[in-house]
């Protein structure tokens, strides 16, 4: 397959000495040696989108202005880690890139995948609203000598800043300003584009980890975490990064 990406600009022999050494570092210090089960550069699909949205502008005007944006999203459904801004800006270095299919998990090449996200951060914040409101009634019904007021109070408090927490991890991906209206926000074009990584799988009595370092050489202990944790990712890489060994076994 040929596709448009990223380079890896250090080599991946480099990155087999370094996966070695924690190989070996990990079996010392831990009384017996981990075997290695894979190890394979995987590209992952990013969207390059573009969007514009309608926000207030002014304390008394009330001005609605029209702005606009570009961000990176990681194209997948099976995992969610935000917004990645400043990729954008990488897009004149992508080039043609040929490469075995199963080293290329394909990825959304739409929007509809970012739609999908807004969609739900809709209905998230319009539940957390929802919930506010219905403590807030219970909160201003009881009296002041109510020692569950204060219980309330806090759960207020909690659920406010935990609102404030989930708009926020989709705001800044995005740059929004704080009024903007959700419904007014447009996705406009997006095109899709590779980036590789070097993931490698060590086993050891029954025990996993995943190491992943990027295109120049840093490890990404996001991805590596989100590997341990989700699992429908973690099938995903799988039978990308084994399907080669198991296709040649036959």
């Amino acid at each position: 397959m040929v596709v448009k990406a990223l380079p890896m600009t250090v080599p991946e022999a480099a990155l087999q000495h370094d996966a070695e050494k924690k190989r070996i570092k990990k079996g010392i210090l831990g009384g017996s040696e981990e075997h290695r089960v894979f190890e394979k550069t995987l590209y992952l699909p990013y969207l390059d989108f573009t969007y514009q949205f309608s926000a207030e502008k002014g304390l008394l005007s009330k001005q609605t202005v029209v702005g606009q944006g570009r961000s990176v999203v990681l194209a997948l459904r099976e995992v969610d880690l935000g917004f990645y801004p400043e990729l954008a800006a990488l897009s004149h270095r992508l080039i043609d890139i040929e490469s075995e299919s199963d080293s290329i998990v394909q990825g959304v090449d739409s929007t509809v995948l970012v739609r999908e996200r807004l969609e739900e951060l809709k209905q998230v914040l319009s539940d957390y609203d929802a919930q506010l409101q219905e403590l807030s009634k219970q909160y201003n019904s009881l009296l002041k000598t109510d020692r569950a007021k204060q219980d309330i109070k806090d759960s207020i408090d909690h659920l406010k800043k935990t609102r404030e927490t989930r708009w926020k991890m989709f705001a800044y991906g995005l740059k929004l300003p704080s009024k903007v209206d959700l419904e007014k926000l447009e996705l406009l074009e997006g095109s899709l584009f590779y980036m590789p990584y070097y993931i490698v799988w060590f086993s050891r009595r029954g025990e996993s980890r995943f190491l992943v370092w990027d295109r120049e050489g840093r490890e990404n202990d996001a991805l590596a975490d989100e590997l341990m944790k989700n699992s429908m990712f973690r099938d995903l890489v799988q039978s990308h990064a084994m399907s080669r060994d198991n296709s040649l076994a036959k």
